[in-house]
């Protein structure tokens, strides 16, 4: 099996198949949702570090940002995977929600 492509498109649906892809390439595309799930909420905790360095700790500004858009790439990564692996449709699944949405009266 030959690497996958990175997407031509800024498509949501683009980048969920690519994700889909690598996975299969690197041999997680048989992960249960469970570990998929532990995983993402690893990656947030990895974020959430990232983003109190920004708040708060003192790095330049280019690690602070280097640092937070790579957390902010993981979690999306395995977000997408864990989404495909339980056959949902990212770019659907959030038009659906905002149509929900914007019904909901926000306070």
């Amino acid at each position: 099996m030959g690497v996958a492509a990175l997407p031509n498109s800024d498509s949501l649906q683009a980048l969920q198949e690519y994700v889909w892809q690598i996975n299969k390439e690197r041999g997680f595309s048989t992960e249960e949702p469970a570990q998929k799930m532990l995983l993402l909420t690893e990656e947030v905790g990895e974020l959430a570090k990232a983003v109190r360095s920004v708040a708060g700790l003192k790095f330049s500004k280019t690690t602070e940002r280097t640092e937070l858009a790579e957390e902010i790439a993981d979690v999306l990564i395995v977000l997408l995977s864990l989404s495909s692996l339980v056959g949902v449709d990212v770019y659907n699944a959030v038009l659906t929600k905002e149509v929900k949405n914007r019904e909901r009266v926000w306070k």
